[in-house]
């Protein structure tokens, strides 16, 4: 009875065998000439370029306004008034704090006094010399009274302006930092100033710029809060030296700024723009594919000179990569002029492989090929 069993079961796996044959013979692939033939991979292709290509310097860095300072007293003093609305624009030598300046008010009156009486006493002694009924020394003396009584007034007078905060610039104010009533220290803040008609962009590239750096050069920045725009510059300093730490060197920009849409402080995006390199061979980024053993793409290959029936095949080649722009890449070493690379649906190719070259821009990633009977 067991051997019955066996027999049937080995009979029934046999079926199973000669049935999947067949299943496999019908829709999986059929022996041509040797080998088994696979259906081509759908893919996308682009020809290799040779034209001028635009190069820059690519680096990351800050905005910084031209103009910026925190207003501070000059002297101590009480705040007497505060001339300012916070974010108000202003212009250069507008009165924004009053300090107390009553007492120096005071000492000017009186040191106005003594200069009156002392220049009196100068013009009396003056007529008197001649007549002999003063001396010179009496008239040098009424002198030199008069002298530091014109320089008292002179310090009070300062002082007194000292007293009264201006800005320094033309600008727009900040955040108030400082109260009615407050007594100031001679240094502290009172209210920000920035003159953001003009900023910089300071931008950091790797010390292998330096040598491609000049002033004067084109520079293109881009800032997270006004996506979509570019704001256009030139490069007005370039650092003379490396940073050791970090193996960089910064360039600064200048940007016009009428409208204010870039602010101190704001991380920026930075290219500067070199003199585009003339006649190089480019890909799309997308043709290239980057692995620890070098950049390649898959080069399309046509078929045989009376092989009609057969479809491209692709080829690794490995290539060397320079500068990237505008969605391309430049190929320094491993392409030639009127190649055809492939742009999309490189994960399932191999050296050899046929493809099925497509129409669309991308290949969709279920497009995978199956073994199928391969006329030949």
């Amino acid at each position: 009875m067991k051997a019955k069993s066996g027999a049937w079961v080995a009979g029934v796996l046999a079926l199973a065998v000669v049935a999947g044959g067949g299943l496999y013979w019908k829709f999986g692939g059929a022996q041509h000439k040797g080998g088994w033939a696979m259906a081509p991979a759908k893919v996308a292709v682009a020809p290799v370029l040779q034209a001028d290509f635009p190069a820059a310097l690519s680096g990351i860095g800050s905005i910084e306004a031209t103009r910026q300072v925190l207003v501070p007293a000059e002297v101590d003093g009480r705040v007497a008034q505060i001339l300012f609305t916070p974010g108000e624009r202003v212009r250069a030598g507008q009165l924004l704090v009053q300090l107390n300046d009553a007492p120096e008010q005071g000492e000017l009156a009186r040191l106005q006094a003594q200069a009156r009486n002392a220049r009196a006493l100068l013009e009396r002694t003056r007529r008197l010399v001649p007549l002999q009924a003063a001396t010179r020394e009496q008239l040098d003396q009424a002198q030199a009274d008069y002298d530091q009584a014109a320089g008292e007034i002179k310090r009070i007078q300062a002082l007194i302006e000292q007293k009264r905060v201006k800005a320094p610039f033309d600008g727009v104010l900040g955040v108030r930092r400082v109260n009615l009533g407050q007594f100031a220290r001679a240094g502290d803040p009172l209210v920000s100033l920035t003159d953001a008609t003009s900023v910089y962009a300071n931008i950091t590239l790797p010390e292998q710029a330096l040598g491609a750096l000049r002033a004067g050069q084109p520079v293109t920045v881009t800032v997270d809060a006004h996506a979509g725009r570019v704001f256009e510059g030139a490069v007005t300093t370039i650092e003379p030296q490396v940073d050791p730490g970090s193996r960089t060197v910064r360039v600064q920009a200048t940007l016009a700024n009428t409208d204010g849409a870039l602010a101190a402080g704001m991380f920026a995006h930075g290219q500067v723009v070199l003199p585009p390199r003339p006649g190089v061979l480019t890909v799309p980024e997308t043709a290239v594919s980057y692995s620890a053993y070098g950049d390649s793409v898959y080069v399309v290959t046509p078929p045989k000179a009376g092989d009609a029936s057969a479809p491209p095949t692709v080829t690794q080649a490995y290539v060397q990569t320079a500068e990237r722009a505008s969605g391309r890449v430049v190929v320094t070493k491993g392409l030639k002029p009127g190649d055809r690379v492939v742009t999309s649906g490189q994960l399932r190719l191999h050296n050899g492989a046929p493809v099925e070259i497509s129409a669309q821009d991308t290949v969709a990633l279920d497009a995978a090929p199956h073994s199928v009977a391969q006329a030949r």
